[in-house]
């Protein structure tokens, strides 16, 4: 079910699901995966009652807590969701810390906090120093502070995989602007253009949202 819902084959995903609890339905995962296919799907009261059976079921498994907490950070929860990445953060068995934190800066940002979400960015990259997605939020922090210098740094760990995402292109763009330096900024807007010419950054290079 959890291959399925990677793959984002929901109907057959819940499928899966059912089968799964009609073999075990004491199996905690089971709901953690419910709650993530019915996200997905677009019906957050389930999502929700499937995460709490998951976490009442299993209150000490990471993954059940960072996945809960993903789903109160983007339906309008950021500061209950903070907490729930601190628990996987911390647990020495969850395999993805640098996730977990990156995603509490982010949320933390949401709030308004830039010096939490600061703090959370850079443990993140202490743990992974080429965590291109919190070397991206960082750098999208640090542009917004005017700190262009730092911004550029950053986003030198982002470019540094071969499929940087538009918005991070986009990032790009805007800070070499900032910095006058046309031969960049060039390279960024040419890769928008050939990897992303239908993406709402390729058709705003007048960068009107700089």
């Amino acid at each position: 079910a959890a291959g399925y819902y990677e793959r984002g084959q929901m109907n057959v995903a819940l499928d899966e699901l059912k089968m799964a609890e009609e073999n075990d339905a004491t199996y905690a995962r089971i709901y953690n995966v419910y709650g993530l296919v019915y996200t997905m799907l677009g019906e957050p009261a389930k999502a929700e009652a499937n995460f709490q059976r998951a976490l009442q079921m299993a209150p000490e498994d990471s993954e059940i807590h960072h996945n809960w907490g993903a789903f109160l950070c983007s339906h309008g929860r950021p500061a209950q969701s903070i907490p729930e990445f601190e628990i996987a953060a911390r647990d020495p068995l969850y395999k993805t810390p640098a996730i977990a934190l990156a995603n509490a800066g982010k949320c933390s940002a949401l709030l308004g906090n830039n010096a939490a979400a600061e703090g959370y960015f850079r443990r993140a990259l202490s743990l992974k120093p080429l965590d291109s997605y919190a070397a991206y939020n960082l750098a999208l922090l640090k542009y917004h502070e005017s700190n262009y210098d730092e911004a550029r740094k950053l986003m030198r760990i982002v470019m540094q995989q071969n499929d940087a995402p538009a918005p991070a292109l986009y990032l790009g763009m805007c800070i070499e602007r900032k910095k006058g330096d046309q031969s960049s900024e060039d390279s960024y807007i040419q890769q928008l253009k050939n990897r992303y010419p239908d993406s709402p950054e390729a058709k705003n290079l007048d960068g009107k949202d700089c």
